[in-house]
């Protein structure tokens, strides 16, 4: 509709419009959009040629764009007692203007940054439940005239749904924060646990992520993905310590102890509440011991049996746990890991899974191999691939910015021999 058309529409046809407008926003699932949507609202609806939705950063005393018209991809920054929307912010009462240059308050350094002409101006304070100011919204040049109370009145409308997608937002924020925090503290206790495998967790992930990404996983799902590798070996904590460190080989008892730490793995997340989009991540991080051919622990699943997930957490856990010594063995050689890897291929390990990860690039897997290592001596493992990448490998190869980790292992490129594949 024309901006002509909603100018000449009666008040209760306008807020028709709102509440088909709601409608729409309802059905959306992005934040960023939901108030697109509605920034796009009050500009037809008002007959505006500007809106911004601003947020207040109160650590930095400034507010922020969200969404802004005519400056998309840009975030704007503005000290929260500056402006005209400073001034709502830090009084928390509606600004109306008619003549922007005309008002003390006004700040034209952004007119004279950008070209820019500020003339009427309808700034509104956003507030929580609670009553506290969270955002501005500001609408700026009215384009037949100027801001009436009936625009008042609507933009009192659009600022409240706005005000309940940000608080909705602010909140969601800070639950990610405090959960993304705990993960991580669980993560640090399963390193304090035992110091010799710090890092291993941290790295899990990292694999797992590259390699899930090669698989078509989206980012949702990649972040469930990471949490559930990074908490793979919870259970140690529940591992008698004189197990866990003992150096040299394990009685068989005592191997079947290390093994339970998948089961308590298990247990111990269950009894944590996750969100529906986190809920596969017990599964995922218990049930990375089960192999395809059902030899695996702790509940003997097999093939299609075993979560998605869990089969790319055991790719990624193998591999970090043969590069990396233990109380009981020293590291394998890095072909010999390679070698591994491919011989439990269809057997422990998930085929598709194992031929996306020796398909992953070679400075990919090197900058993971360094991370979390509180040595800090970098692993026999970096070591080696370091040396293959650079001193074995035929001029042909070297010339290349980058290759995957089975073109190393590749005789047409070590030896000279035809590559086969």
């Amino acid at each position: 509709m024309y901006m002509t058309q909603i100018a000449d529409l009666s008040s209760r046809e306008k807020l028709k419009l709102i509440l088909e407008l709601s409608s729409e926003i309802s059905a959306t699932d992005s934040i960023r959009t939901m108030l697109q949507k509605i920034t796009d609202g009050v500009k037809r609806t008002l007959t505006a040629d500007r809106c911004t939705v601003f947020l207040l950063d109160e650590g930095k005393k400034e507010l922020y764009s969200w969404v802004a018209h005519g400056l998309e991809g840009v975030e704007i920054r503005l000290p929260v007692f500056e402006g005209l929307a400073g001034d709502v912010a830090s009084t928390g009462r509606t600004v109306k203007i008619e003549d922007a240059y005309s008002d003390s308050r006004f700040n034209a350094e952004f007119d004279v940054k950008t070209g820019y002409k500020t003339k009427t101006v309808l700034c509104m304070p956003m507030k929580n439940q609670k009553g506290k100011v969270i955002g501005v919204f500001q609408v700026l040049n009215k384009e037949d005239g100027v801001f009436s109370s009936e625009d008042e009145e609507l933009l009192t409308l659009f600022s409240g749904q706005a005000s309940a997608i940000l608080e909705s937002a602010l909140l969601y924020r800070e639950l990610k924060k405090t959960f993304v925090s705990f993960i991580r503290t669980l993560s640090e206790a399963i390193d304090a646990r035992d110091p010799e495998t710090a890092g291993h967790s941290l790295r899990v992930g990292n694999y797992a992520v590259q390699i899930a990404k090669n698989l078509g996983y989206d980012k949702e799902r990649l972040e469930v993905l990471e949490y559930a590798a990074i908490l793979h070996d919870l259970g140690k904590i529940g591992v008698k310590e004189a197990v866990l460190t003992k150096p040299g080989k394990l009685t068989e008892e005592e191997y079947m102890h290390i093994q339970s730490h998948a089961e308590k793995t298990g247990k111990i997340l269950e009894k944590i509440y996750f969100q529906p989009e986190y809920r596969e991540i017990p599964a995922a991080a218990a049930l990375h011991h089960e192999n395809v051919d059902g030899s695996g622990y702790p509940l003997k699943k097999k093939k299609s049996e075993i979560p998605h997930m869990a089969k790319i957490i055991a790719v990624a856990d193998v591999f970090d746990s043969l590069t990396y010594e233990r109380y009981y063995r020293r590291p394998m050689t890095f072909e010999r890991v390679i070698e591994t890897i491919k011989n439990d291929s269809g057997k422990k390990l998930d085929p598709e899974c194992v031929n996306v990860f020796l398909n992953l690039k070679v400075s990919v897997v090197l900058k993971i191999l360094t991370q979390g290592n509180k040595r800090e001596v970098p692993s026999q493992a970096f070591n080696q691939l370091k040396a293959l990448t650079v001193d074995e490998l035929s001029a042909e190869l070297k010339e290349k910015k980058d290759f995957p980790l089975r073109k190393i292992f590749n005789k047409y490129y070590i030896s000279g021999e035809k590559d086969e594949d």
